[in-house]
């Protein structure tokens, strides 16, 4: 009984000495502009502690609306995407994987999982400022042509990305970040949802 009660002592000690360096409780606002700054969409993203939603409406408010969640649940390791609209509702099932994220959203969270062969010292490019706030920035390249700088707030969450140039690529930015308490009601998964996997 005592070792168990010694090693609980050394996690406190641990996770006092080396706390949380990024928000973990925060919800975000980005616009997706094309490269003369025309809006694309509009994406809302929450996050509570180890869950975490995305959520996309086109069309709002017209017959073909469609409304796309994504939840991301890390402590069971898995993704569900579920795509509204006036056939109902289908959905899709995956294994936690940060670039299917990313693609999907076109939002990167380093937290989400390993991929130190991108966001690296070799890609470390500086800071910069988003919303007021410091970020990392990375700039990645690929093969030798188009590169993307990548802005991670507390070196975790992208606030900003820009791809290509000014004439062709895109800039995913957020447009708010706040860090209230997001209700569990957020999370939860819609009923009635027809899986395709």
């Amino acid at each position: 009984m005592s070792k168990i009660v010694f090693i609980l002592v050394l996690l406190g000690m641990y996770i006092n000495l080396y706390p949380q360096t990024y928000d973990v409780n925060y919800t975000a606002e980005y616009v997706l502009k094309d490269a003369r700054g025309n809006e694309i969409s509009r994406l809302k993203h929450y996050r509570n502690g180890n869950k975490l939603k995305f959520l996309k409406v086109d069309n709002s408010g017209k017959s073909n609306e469609t409304t796309t969640e994504i939840f991301v649940i890390k402590d069971d390791a898995k993704i569900i995407t579920v795509i509204t609209n006036s056939a109902g509702k289908t959905g899709t099932k995956a294994a936690l994987d940060i670039m299917y994220v990313g693609m999907q959203t076109g939002i990167y969270i380093l937290d989400l999982g390993n991929i130190d062969y991108i966001f690296n010292n070799t890609s470390r490019a500086g800071t910069g400022n988003v919303l007021g706030m410091e970020c990392v920035k990375y700039t990645v390249a690929s093969n030798g042509e188009a590169s993307s700088d990548y802005y991670m707030y507390q070196n975790n969450l992208m606030l900003k990305r820009s791809v290509g140039s000014s004439t062709e690529g895109n800039t995913i930015e957020a447009l708010s970040y706040d860090t209230n308490i997001v209700p569990e009601s957020i999370f939860t998964i819609p009923a009635d949802v027809q899986y395709i996997n």
